[in-house]
């Protein structure tokens, strides 16, 4: 009779304790899951990455391609046609060579190498601008020639050069203004060779009244040399010479500075 009445109470125990544990375990809250975007969905912009700020451009110089030798290429086309012209029509053997300088320093914007003019070689080749070249032109052909002719009987062949263009003050000074030289606007000439007579030097012995035959007027080397050197001044602004100062004692210096009123300097 015992065992009949405990089997019920046990299977109530069992039924009671598993229903306890189904209501404990649903009061356990579970985390829910996140859901998932519909693939309609609109995806979020990534932020934007900053671009780089330009490097600010250097107005104060022209682009490269505009420059040459710091000078602009419209300055040099302007100048080169200019030198055609005014060369036109003279016996003037040249080549243009590439710019010098720029503005403000040393150089020319369209020098020219002259080789011979009015058929006088220059020895070595002189760079110069093509007004210096058209008045130098100017001078060998309506004065060197006919004073060599007069007092030499002959043709000059050569004209040695000293200096043409040289970046460099006036009398090679450390301070004080640009020569002429600087922008090749001058030439310095240190002696003449002639066709049938021996070579004179602008300071050899007996010219300017040096020595003997100077001193009684009868050096035709330095009566040719006079000539010229007075006829110099009227083709260029600038003519020193021996005597001058003690800058110019073996050489002619001539140039075409351009000054106020057309001042000249011929000495």
């Amino acid at each position: 009779m015992m065992h009949l009445v405990k089997a019920p109470l046990l299977l109530a125990a069992l039924c009671l304790g598993a229903a306890h544990g189904a209501v404990a375990a649903e009061g356990v809250p579970r985390p829910k899951l996140r859901p998932t975007a519909p693939a309609s969905a609109t995806p979020v912009a990534a932020a934007p990455v900053p671009r780089p700020r330009p490097t600010p451009k250097d107005e104060s110089q022209p682009p490269a391609e505009e420059t040459n030798g710091g000078w602009s290429a419209a300055e040099v086309a302007a100048t080169r046609a200019a030198c055609a012209t005014l060369l036109s029509g003279l016996d003037i053997s040249y080549r243009p060579v590439d710019p010098i300088g720029g503005q403000g320093g040393c150089g020319a914007p369209a020098p020219i190498e002259v080789s011979a003019v009015a058929g006088v070689t220059l020895v070595p080749p002189a760079t110069q601008t093509c007004a210096m070249a058209a008045a130098l032109a100017a001078w060998v052909t309506d004065d060197v020639q006919p004073a060599a002719r007069k007092r030499l009987g002959t043709d000059v062949t050569e004209i040695r050069t000293a200096t043409s263009y040289a970046c460099r003050r006036r009398n090679n000074g450390s301070a004080g203004k640009m020569s002429e030289h600087s922008k090749a606007n001058a030439l310095d000439m240190s002696g003449f060779t002639f066709a049938k007579n021996p070579d004179v030097a602008v300071g050899g012995s007996g010219n300017w009244g040096e020595g003997l035959l100077g001193a009684i007027g009868l050096s035709k080397g330095g009566s040719f040399l006079e000539d010229i050197r007075s006829a110099a001044c009227a083709h260029f602004t600038t003519v020193l010479g021996p005597g001058s100062d003690p800058y110019h004692g073996d050489h002619f210096h001539v140039d075409v500075l351009q000054r106020k009123g057309g001042y000249r300097i011929c000495q």
